[in-house]
């Protein structure tokens, strides 16, 4: 099992494989998120999809 740092550092380096690990793994987060009276909101997701993938670039590891 890949950490999760060693992920983190190969997304911010453009490793799609990396940035695929970290999005399954915190992909059920951003559906919860995502949910509006009980339906998910797809504009919601697709907004915390975009700033789950700004935010990998910006941690500081």
């Amino acid at each position: 099992m890949v950490a999760f740092r060693d992920a983190l550092l190969g997304a911010k380096n453009g490793d799609s494989k990396a940035v695929e690990l970290l999005y399954d793994q915190f992909s059920p987060l951003l559906l919860k998120c995502s949910m509006v009276n009980g339906h998910r909101d797809e504009d919601l997701y697709q907004t915390l999809l975009i700033e789950f993938l700004q935010v990998i670039r910006k941690f500081r590891v």
